[in-house]
């Protein structure tokens, strides 16, 4: 069984888990105007997925980057609340994991005051799956 589970952590991101309905638009939340990138994290494996890491690019019209900003999955948010006391430890410990088949959503905003300059495309990726 544990040679299983290491196996299973070290298969790649992609085969692990699966964003859908990728949607990035921007948003205004109460007078801030936001650009935001929404998709759904489905675990496609056989384990519990703890978290997922997911990032966001902004590129200009000759694929430059202008911004990026990355993000957990929402059961584990926590672990980006940077004021929150306690160490990555701690705060792994309140994540609620992906069940096997399941989905989670994945937010992620920057504002329009952190843009640095127009953009002309997005890019939605998985950069961490534990």
């Amino acid at each position: 069984m544990l040679a299983l589970l290491v196996i299973a952590a070290a298969a790649p991101a992609e085969e692990r888990v699966r964003l859908e309905d990728v949607k990035t638009e921007w948003q205004n939340a109460y007078g801030a105007i936001i650009y935001t990138a929404l998709a759904n994290v489905k675990n496609v494996s056989e384990t519990p997925i703890v978290y997922v890491k997911v990032q966001v690019a902004l590129f200009d019209k000759d694929g430059k980057p202008v911004a990026e900003r990355a993000g957990y999955n929402e059961g584990a948010e926590i672990l980006g609340v940077v004021e929150l006391p306690g160490s990555f430890e701690d705060k792994l410990k309140r994540v609620k994991a992906i069940p096997p088949g399941g989905t989670d959503l994945v937010r992620i905003s920057l504002d329009k005051a952190d843009i640095g300059k127009p953009f002309r495309s997005a890019k939605v990726m998985l950069i961490e799956v534990h």
